[in-house]
């Protein structure tokens, strides 16, 4: 079973989706981590979960309406200054790890600008915003989902995400014999008691 770190480990000193995060994720034994991507309004590619960035830095305005160098300008750190860090800076960082790109907006493959280096999970919440990405070796891409949804065409994606609390075997059964691998997030201790042992040890990857 593997740990994936969601938006990395951040704390109260370490922002989340941050350089530091991701260094702390792979310093404390993680083995893959988490992030979400938006594109700027020069459609760079960034890390960052909101579409606004009050939240997590000392600045105001929508991703969509800022350049990056306008958001270069802002400080996305806690006990230290840190900028918002681009989604190639990220997978260029890092060697045969584990990195899973949630899309907050539709954003084309090739924008992504996926290497070798590292195994790529891309997913989303809304499923138009991965449909139309082709198959590869070089990643699996795959729905975030609570329960069912019968607007997903299970042939088209790699993998499911599952909220902890919401997995049970009859879900897990109906993903797995389709052949759909399952990754199950919202995780605190322990994977959902509820759920069956060989479930739990078929799970490759929790968040």
């Amino acid at each position: 079973m593997i740990f994936i770190a969601h938006r990395g480990l951040y704390n109260e000193q370490i922002g989340e989706n941050t350089i530091s995060a991701f260094d702390n994720a792979f310093h404390n034994g993680f083995e893959g981590i988490e992030l979400d991507v938006r594109k700027t309004k020069d459609n760079q590619v960034v890390v960052i979960h909101d579409s606004f960035i009050s939240r997590v830095s000392n600045g105001f305005g929508l991703i969509k309406s800022l350049t990056y160098q306008q958001l270069l300008k802002y400080d996305f750190g806690k006990s230290y200054i840190e900028r918002i860090p681009l989604l190639k800076e990220v997978i260029n960082r890092y060697n045969n790890k584990i990195i899973l790109i949630e899309l907050k907006e539709s954003i084309l493959i090739k924008e992504l600008n996926l290497n070798n280096k590292n195994m790529y999970y891309i997913s989303s919440f809304n499923y138009d915003y991965i449909k139309d990405i082709p198959k590869s070796k070089q990643y699996k891409k795959g729905i975030i989902n609570y329960v069912f949804n019968t607007n997903i065409d299970l042939d088209n994606i790699d993998f499911i995400m599952i909220l902890d609390i919401l997995i049970t075997d009859k879900i897990y059964n109906y993903y797995d014999k389709k052949g759909i691998e399952i990754i199950i997030y919202g995780v605190n201790n322990n994977i959902n008691k509820n759920l069956n042992k060989d479930y739990i040890k078929k799970t490759k990857y929790i968040i």
